[in-house]
C-alpha cells in the first residue's frame, strides 16, 4: 500500500541502494541515469530483499540482472513491472526543489488523493530532479518520501481498524 520510489535518476555514482534503503524508500534503485546489467546487479547484492527499479536501457538485460520496476514507456519483460508516465501516481515530493517537504503536509495531501482511489494501487513518488541536488539534501527529501508515506498508512490502517 503507497509504495515509495524516486523517478529519475540521483546524484553522484550509481550506489544508491543502501542510501535508499537507510531512507526507507520501499522500491530501491543505484541511481544511475541509465542503468546497465552491472548497476542493477550492484544494487541487488546492495540490498537483497526490496525490489529493484532500473532506469532505460537493455529491458530484458536489466531484468535479468535483477531489476524488477523498469522506468520506462516502452515494453518490458514478462515478470517485470513497467513504470511509465501513465501510472498511478502520486508526486508530491519534489525533485527539483533543494526544500525538504514536510512529511505532515504531504501525508495529509497523499490521503486526500488516495481516497479517490485504491491506495494498494498508488505509487507514492518523487519526481526526477533529484540528481540536480547535493547528495545529502535528495537523500533528506527520500527520507522525507518515506515518512510520508509511512504516516499515510497509519491513516489508512486506522481508518480500516474503526470499520472491524
Amino acid at each position: 500500500m503507497l509504495a515509495t520510489l524516486a523517478l529519475g535518476h540521483l546524484p553522484g555514482e550509481p550506489s544508491w541502494a543502501e542510501r535508499m534503503l537507510r531512507a526507507g524508500v520501499d522500491v530501491v534503485a543505484s541511481g544511475a541515469d541509465v542503468d546497465t546489467a552491472d548497476t542493477v546487479a550492484l544494487a541487488r547484492r546492495q540490498v537483497p530483499f526490496r525490489p529493484v527499479k532500473a532506469r532505460p536501457g537493455d529491458a530484458d538485460a536489466l531484468f535479468a540482472a535483477g531489476a524488477l520496476l523498469i522506468e520506462t514507456d516502452g515494453p518490458v519483460p514478462v515478470g517485470a513491472y513497467r513504470v511509465g508516465a501513465d501510472e498511478h501516481v502520486i508526486a508530491l515530493v519534489d525533485g527539483a526543489s533543494a526544500v525538504v517537504e514536510d512529511p505532515n503536509v504531504v501525508a495529509r495531501d497523499i490521503v486526500d488523493i488516495a481516497r479517490a482511489t485504491s491506495p494498494a494501487a498508488l505509487w507514492v513518488v518523487s519526481t526526477p530532479g533529484l540528481h540536480t541536488l547535493p547528495a545529502e539534501i535528495a537523500e533528506a527529501k527520500l527520507a522525507a518520501l518515506a515518512e510520508c508515506a509511512y504516516r499515510a498508512r497509519l491513516v489508512f490502517a486506522k481508518q480500516q481498524m474503526d470499520l472491524d
